[in-house]
């Protein structure tokens, strides 16, 4: 069984209404993981934040 092409990563993000937008505060690939990042993200800090999930290139594939 060969390896996935891509990577799929749950990325919490904040935005702090400084006019630079939606930022990455931390990412998991675990949405279980990711959800209780978000939860202490918004009990604990400014702003607004969210969870977007997001595919990248997988470094460790070697096509085929």
């Amino acid at each position: 069984m060969g390896e996935n092409k891509y990577l799929y990563l749950y990325v919490v993000q904040g935005n702090y209404g400084y006019g630079h937008g939606w930022e990455d505060e931390a990412a998991s690939e675990s949405r279980k993981e990711a959800r209780a990042d978000l939860r202490a993200y918004r009990e604990n800090g400014p702003g607004a934040y969210r969870l977007i999930k997001r595919r990248e290139a997988n470094p460790d594939y070697r096509g085929g």
